[in-house]
């Protein structure tokens, strides 16, 4: 049988012009996929909803490769981690990877404590920071102790450590100084090499507390949600965007995990979704989301509450 080049690069032409070109129609042509991966504690609605804001409000996230974007979107969504908003469940951050704009999936401390308790193992999971002039005492050992009482006179942090007590009455905690803290974002952290802004600079205890958590859950039981947030955590997780364009909602196994290169630089911190004017909320949605599902409108409030969908 012959076959015409020019027929298979009709073809290919015609495929090609199918394909979502912007990162807010993937977020809509994907729609089957987020409800596929998500679990039952947020809606398919509200994953797109958050998506397509963080789009309209970050340039940088919205010029990112569509393989890196719903990678780390479908590995938020999987884990049912809300990303770029107040909750600081998780983090879509747009990096440079030698010239081209990457997002990266990155955890946030509040979400690797709502993926613990999610296990229903916890019966107490916490982080906290200790400061200057606190009573601050602990001991390993056949019979370890830890003792914190803070007394409110700095801000300066000297130490943080993180403890979890599961139901069965195992416990663990582990104590990093604040010194080993800053070396850890130092070695780690490309955006703390490259001195871009990063959540290290405008939110570093929270980042701390995280460090701290994941090292002491080294010796704690995990579920697979727990060890692939975790594994996942500031690396850069790739789509396969023709598996998507397919329409096929079983890509999950398609997703591959590559760490961010040395050479990568954060370009900026997310903009969180801010709760204080919901309509600015709607219209910025409504822009992106009537851009990208060719003129059909995004449901106003009334329409979804009517639809049974949830924002």
């Amino acid at each position: 049988m012959k076959v015409d080049g020019s027929d298979m690069a009709n073809k290919q032409a015609v495929t090609q012009a199918k394909q979502p070109q912007t990162l807010q129609q993937w977020v809509v042509r994907m729609s089957d996929q987020i409800k596929n991966a998500l679990p039952s504690n947020i809606t398919p609605e509200r994953m797109s909803r958050i998506a397509l804001t963080a789009l309209s409000r970050d340039s940088k996230l919205a010029s990112c490769t569509p393989q890196s974007f719903l990678g780390a979107l479908l590995t938020s969504a999987q884990l049912g981690l809300e990303c770029n908003t107040p909750l600081g469940q998780a983090y879509l951050l747009p990096y440079k990877n030698k010239g081209v704009l990457e997002a990266q999936f990155q955890l946030g401390y509040q979400g690797l404590i709502d993926l613990c308790y999610r296990t229903g193992q916890y019966k107490r999971i916490v982080s906290r920071v200790v400061y200057e002039g606190d009573v601050f005492d602990y001991s390993y050992g056949t019979e370890e102790r830890l003792e914190h009482k803070p007394m409110n006179k700095s801000d300066k942090p000297i130490a943080v450590y993180g403890l979890y007590e599961l139901k069965n009455g195992a416990c663990a905690f582990e104590v990093m100084t604040w010194d080993a803290v800053i070396a850890h974002s130092k070695k780690y952290s490309q955006a703390v090499k490259s001195g871009w802004t990063s959540p290290w600079k405008t939110d570093p205890e929270a980042m701390a507390k995280k460090t701290v958590l994941k090292k002491v859950l080294k010796y704690a039981p995990k579920t697979v949600e727990v060890a692939q947030a975790v594994a996942g955590d500031s690396a850069i997780i790739t789509a396969d965007t023709q598996t998507l364009a397919s329409g096929n909602v079983d890509m999950m196994s398609g997703l591959s995990f590559t760490p961010a290169e040395p050479t990568s630089e954060i370009e900026k911190q997310p903009k969180a979704i801010e709760s204080t004017s919901a309509s600015d909320d709607d219209d910025d949605v409504a822009a992106a989301f009537n851009s990208a599902n060719g003129g059909k409108d995004f449901p106003s409030a009334e329409e979804a509450e009517a639809q049974g969908l949830e924002f």
